[in-house]
């Protein structure tokens, strides 16, 4: 499953890439990602316990794992951020990514929103199910980076 979404927010890029560089700040405009804790860590990347959770109508689906941040830096274009998946058991398990890929345009910072996920757990119904969540973060994304610092 591999879903990505674009809007375009009335923010500075900097203030964008601040906000979405700390997985700890998804939970506030993303049901997808509904916790997410600090850890602390030996390895250079900074990592978080989440809680990754899908709803189909009554019903939940959720997955908690260790996600770190493998990537943010500036681009040429602007700014990329990613999460990934980086569980410390020495076993093999199915890859989350989400990826922010960042760009300054004339009216703010144009925000690409990537979830990717390559196991077997969540298919079916629930690929649409996640699109659509990942669809209405995207919508709140906005309000949430007006009331950011």
């Amino acid at each position: 499953m591999k879903h990505t979404t674009t809007i375009v927010v009335e923010q500075p890029l900097d203030l964008v890439a601040e906000s979405l560089a700390d997985l700890g700040s998804y939970p506030h405009w993303n049901d997808v990602v509904a916790a997410a804790e600090p850890l602390e860590s030996a390895s250079p990347e900074p990592s978080w316990h989440t809680t990754l959770r899908a709803r189909v109508g009554p019903f939940a689906r959720s997955k908690v794992l260790r996600m770190a941040r493998t990537r943010n830096e500036q681009t040429e274009l602007g700014h990329v951020i990613r999460f990934e998946r980086s569980e410390l058991d020495g076993r093999d398990h199915a890859a989350w990514i989400m990826d922010a890929a960042l760009e300054a345009v004339d009216d703010g910072t144009e925000v690409s929103l990537t979830l990717h996920y390559d196991g077997g757990l969540w298919t079916g119904a629930l690929d649409g199910v996640l699109g659509a969540a990942i669809d209405r973060a995207t919508r709140r994304l906005p309000d949430y980076l007006a009331s950011y610092r």
